[in-house]
């Protein structure tokens, strides 16, 4: 009758561990591939798009750049041509350093191409190659996107890099340069994009099989011990009824390559006044590069926080070093704010004068944006932690409504223990949930032991002391960043080995672990217990006094008494 009553217990346990944890794999799998995933890949082919529309803007830059000494008279429109192709040829970049840059005009025809010289400055109808046959299409197709947009994206069929026997699709950014009836533009290979992605998504897949083989084999685990729990209450007492409930679960130019950046480039004297400024500052702040020309940055700066960086940038610039991340907030042409980071390196006359200094101003915006996000989430996290542990905690109390309240004031002790003892507020934290789940252990021991009314029997007894490790199994699998474990482990372990689980010594135990021990033993023998009404403070401070040294860690007992006898803690 009692082994039906135990397989029924049994099942019914199973059924409520298992239930919720099948439930959580099948949210946590619908929300990972259905939402999230989804959302990682298509925020890296945006990243991928955004890399060759700004590789493209760069190269379309430094094509302007020669265009500029073809106006200033420094050199020959068919040399400055000839000078940017020159130059664009030889660029690459990707991993295997293949991907490159391409030029064709309005008539159209390619005017460089470096793995394809064969189409070079040939009309399309001298193309005889059958692979070319698309050719005309693709330049006509070119030519309509930059004569109606200036610029844009294009899909078609192209070699692989310079393996011209195998075609791939590619996705390409062009845009064109007016002045000399150029499309300029790059692009990438889709076969790429979808191996990373697919990169992305097996590891994606490999971490969360681990994560939810980690949750069913939490839920096996549980189950495993209620099953010892009952076949131990079947031993030690044959007549008890009812079994233990389960577990529970939880832009930019320098003249060179330099302003190939989409970084604000300038450079300032050595009063702060700018003396040269990139015409990127116009996307960064609205205003043109002429019109920044013999101001500071602090004329940007708005007018009720002047005060707050005019001191910092003085110092700056008398120091004559370099200085990075100098950050400020600035009024944009149109009113709105914006965050900068400016980083400089200063430069000197052949005296050793100090001329000025040379630098650059990122928009960090977004980034401060993010990191009081980063913030809040972290803060969130904790948050959560920390109600998960009082929930944990909460479940073992139901259970035992006679010692309710008993883990919050260990905690609230074992905590004003550690701040008298100089502990780091790190330590005090770990031993903060520490305390709240020190007798989660209980949680598989059978209701009517932690309620008897009576002395234990030795058979009883000794079934109360495998919470300690049974605390420790249930929380040794959880990725705390403290000790958690292990401090549960050991809050019954003494000084002179006499303690259990395991008979620990002194340089054996954790600090924590002592402290909490101590804690503990106050606030049992100071409280009402179903057995025995409270002994009284006087006899708990006693109890530690006797065993100073011996069985209890003696700053430990020095630092309570004097909390208790100095009424530094409610104790209520």
């Amino acid at each position: 009758m009692l082994k039906k009553m135990i397989q029924k217990r049994f099942k019914t346990t199973s059924r409520r561990i298992a239930v919720p944890a099948l439930l959580t794999i099948v949210l946590y799998v619908i929300t990972m591939f259905m939402l999230f995933l989804p959302r990682i890949e298509q925020s890296f082919i945006n990243r991928k798009k955004e890399m060759i529309y700004e590789l493209t803007e760069t190269v379309w830059s430094l094509i302007d750049n020669y265009h500029a000494r073809e106006l200033s008279g420094e050199l020959t429109r068919a040399d400055a041509q000839h000078r940017a192709i020159l130059r664009i040829s030889n660029l690459r970049y990707g991993p295997e350093k293949k991907d490159y840059f391409w030029i064709n005009d309005m008539t159209p025809q390619f005017i460089m191409h470096p793995y394809r010289p064969d189409v070079v400055n040939k009309a399309i109808k001298d193309i005889k190659d059958v692979r070319d046959s698309s050719l005309k299409n693709l330049l006509l197709k070119f030519n309509e996107v930059v004569a109606e947009k200036g610029a844009g994206y294009v899909d078609y069929y192209w070699q692989w890099k310079d393996d011209p026997d195998r075609m791939s699709p590619k996705l390409s950014y062009v845009k064109g340069f007016q002045p000399w009836d150029w499309i300029v533009g790059t692009g990438m290979y889709l076969d790429d994009i979808y191996a990373e992605i697919t990169a992305i998504r097996n590891k994606f897949m490999a971490i969360s099989t681990a994560i939810l083989g980690i949750v069913l084999m939490l839920s096996l685990y549980s189950i495993r011990q209620t099953m010892k729990a009952d076949k131990e209450l079947m031993r030690v007492s044959i007549e008890r009824k009812k079994l233990n409930e389960s577990l529970k679960e939880s832009k930019e130019r320098f003249q060179s390559l330099l302003e190939n950046t989409s970084d604000w480039i300038w450079e300032i004297d050595e009063k702060g006044q700018y003396t040269y400024s990139s015409p990127r500052v116009k996307a960064l702040l609205g205003f043109s590069s002429d019109e920044t020309m013999h101001k500071t940055i602090m004329d940007f700066v708005p007018f009720d926080l002047k005060n707050l960086y005019q001191e910092t940038f003085q110092n700056l610039l008398g120091g004559q070093k370099s200085f990075k991340g100098f950050e400020t907030t600035c009024r944009k042409k149109n009113g709105r704010h914006v965050v900068v980071e400016n980083n400089a390196v200063p430069f000197f006359s052949k005296n050793g004068e100090l001329l000025g200094y040379r630098g650059v101003t990122r928009d960090i915006t977004n980034r401060k944006l993010a990191m009081e996000a980063l913030k809040k989430n972290r803060d969130d996290l904790h948050a959560n932690l920390e109600e998960t542990v009082k929930s944990l905690a909460l479940a073992e109390e139901k259970r035992d409504p006679y010692t309710a309240g008993h883990q919050t004031r260990v905690d609230r002790l074992a905590c004003a223990i550690a701040r008298e003892l100089g502990l780091s507020d790190h330590q005090i934290e770990g031993l903060h949930f520490a305390a709240l789940l020190h007798d989660i252990g209980k949680i598989a021991l059978p209701s009517e032991f932690l309620s008897k009314p009576t002395l234990l029997s030795h058979q009883e007894h000794e079934l109360i002391k495998c919470h300690s490790q049974v605390g420790y199994d249930i929380l040794k699998n959880i990725n705390f960043p403290w000790p958690v474990a292990q401090i549960v482990y050991q809050h019954h372990e003494y000084l002179d080995g006499s303690g259990y689980p395991r008979n620990l010594t002194d340089k054996e135990i954790l600090l924590e672990a002592k402290i909490l021990t101590v804690a503990d033993v106050v606030e049992a023998i100071s409280s009402h217990r179903p057995y025995r009404p409270s002994l009284g403070m006087e006899a708990a401070l006693e109890e530690i006094q006797d065993g100073r040294g011996i069985r209890y860690h003696a700053p430990s007992v020095d630092a309570c008494l004097k909390l208790i006898r100095d009424e530094k803690i409610d104790f209520s």
